[in-house]
């Protein structure tokens, strides 16, 4: 009797440390990251125009922690304009993410159709990806800066932002977007512009609050066409 109790114990035991190893390796197992929402151009238009901005965001869920971003841009058939980066900045290390970047669409690219992806990898090699269409298209009666000026003034802890706007749809809204690391600020360009084909941009903004670091702006011009376009400027504060 006593050996069988001995045998059960030892069976109880073996049990026990079966299923503690099993909930362990469960717990080991990492959730893959996943890409939600991704917008590509504004309002999710998928258009860029050459010598513009190209408008892209996305939320990245990464239990296991984002290594990294990888972005790729390629004609669909043919040749083209290509493009491919790999972000870490500012991602890397962390789990939940707003992808939030704006792309130099050069002077030269050709027109046509593009495809896009995004390739997340998490620090356990698990991967998510995601692909969108885009079309690059010139449009003329876009609206357009000239002589497009960023500059921080530091002592009175502001942003100096110039240039003369056309817009042959007549300019109906235009903000400034400031972001950097974890900064990121919206303004919104007041002035007797709106139903106006041309406007002087001379503003400043007060972005006192905004940590040491490097800057993005994004200058964005509507038209009552709805037609929108995006010009950047960087600075270092």
């Amino acid at each position: 009797m006593k050996k069988q109790n001995k045998l059960t114990a030892l069976a109880l035991v073996g049990f026990t440390i079966l299923a503690f190893a099993s909930c362990n390796k469960d717990e080991d197992i990492i959730q893959q990251p996943t890409i939600e929402g991704l917008e590509v151009g504004h309002d999710n238009n998928q258009t860029a125009y050459p010598g513009s901005d190209l408008h892209l965001d996305a939320e990245i869920l990464a239990p296991g922690t984002i290594a990294s971003i990888k972005l790729e841009i390629h004609p669909e058939a043919g040749e083209g304009w290509t493009f491919e980066k790999v972000y870490t900045t500012g991602y890397a290390g962390v789990k939940n993410a707003d992808f939030h970047e704006h792309i130099d669409v050069p002077d030269d690219a050709a027109v046509g159709e593009y495809h896009l992806h995004l390739v997340v990898t998490d620090n356990a090699g698990n991967t998510a990806e995601a692909e969108s269409h885009l079309e690059i298209v010139v449009d003329p009666t876009l609206p357009s800066i000239a002589g497009f000026e960023v500059e921080f003034e530091a002592a009175e802890g502001e942003l100096h932002v110039e240039g003369d706007i056309t817009a042959l749809n007549k300019i109906a809204e235009i903000s400034v977007e400031v972001h950097g690391g974890d900064y990121e600020k919206e303004f919104e360009v007041d002035g007797d512009y709106v139903g106006q084909t041309t406007f002087h941009l001379h503003k400043h903004f007060d972005i006192s609050d905004a940590p040491a670091g490097h800057y993005h702006v994004h200058l964005r011009i509507k038209d009552q066409a709805n037609k929108e376009r995006e010009f950047e400027g960087h600075f270092d504060k």
